[in-house]
């Protein structure tokens, strides 16, 4: 049986940018969705609501308050709102570092925003979804917890951590649809904390994904209920190669990045 998005209501993280923004914008356009869009940047979140209409509501909250997120099921249920799915798709990426050269700071950081932000999430809107007939649960983690490398020890393990939980918790929970996302490097914007050089923009951007079609990939994927959608070949790649060289193919990672002589990843 397939997953139905059509005149669902959903609330998703990470409205503002990036993959959030165009999951958002295609659940309303094409699915006929109510969505929740939540983000900090309230401005970027009232533009979009402009272009899409009505049934796009701006939500500006940070998504790492978990006192925020209970204020906003305590509002959905005020309103006898009943929402069928949470996507999790907000994110950070830290700057390319050493562990010796990664502060506690940027560590707790992506914790907070790439796992505890998800975890708040899920507890206060599961129990509204659990509500709908066919309720899910959709959090982005990344193709770094697929295979580990150097120089993304903050990002890996946040991400890591988000798989890890909601893989257990897909195991758990058979009344609601429970998704985790492995994507690879998709042109967006999350690399904008890296303090990237013209040179480092242009052959990232040579690299990445191309974003509407990461996201039909996808969307496509949640319809036929996967509950492990790994997209992108670079995340194919790397969890072909952990899983059969989980010493050599963190290695191999490394040197293919050393070698590409980019300023972002001069720390690796």
């Amino acid at each position: 049986m397939k997953y139905k998005f059509e005149g669902k209501t959903v609330v998703i993280t990470g409205a503002s940018s990036g993959i959030g923004r165009e999951m958002a914008s295609r659940l309303v356009t094409k699915y006929g969705c109510t969505v929740y869009g939540i983000a900090r940047r309230e401005a970027l979140l009232l533009e979009l609501a402009e272009a899409l209409g009505e049934r796009f509501i701006p939500y500006p909250m940070d998504a790492t308050s978990k006192d925020s997120w209970q204020g906003l099921a305590d509002k959905l249920n005020g309103d006898g709102v009943i929402v069928d799915t949470l996507i999790n798709c907000a994110g950070m990426l830290p700057k390319f570092a050493s562990v010796e050269n990664s502060s506690f700071q940027e560590l707790q950081m992506a914790m907070e925003i790439n796992f505890y932000a998800q975890i708040y999430a899920t507890e206060a809107i599961l129990p509204i979804i659990k509500k709908s007939s066919q309720g899910g649960i959709i959090s982005f983690s990344s193709s770094s917890a697929l295979c580990p490398f150097a120089g993304v020890s903050a990002y890996c393990a946040s991400k890591s951590a988000s798989r890890a939980y909601f893989e257990c918790m897909a195991r758990e929970n058979k009344q609601v649809y429970i998704a985790t996302i492995m994507n690879g490097f998709v042109k967006t914007d999350i690399m904008k904390n890296q303090d990237a050089t013209e040179r480092d923009e242009r052959i990232i951007s040579k690299v990445c994904a191309d974003l509407n079609k990461t996201v039909n990939k996808i969307m496509k994927k949640i319809r036929r209920k996967r509950s492990r959608i790994i997209v992108g070949a670079d995340a194919h790649l790397m969890n072909f190669m952990y899983k059969l060289f989980p010493r050599l193919g963190p290695k191999i990672i490394t040197k293919v990045l050393k070698k590409a002589r980019l300023e972002i990843f001069k720390e690796i």
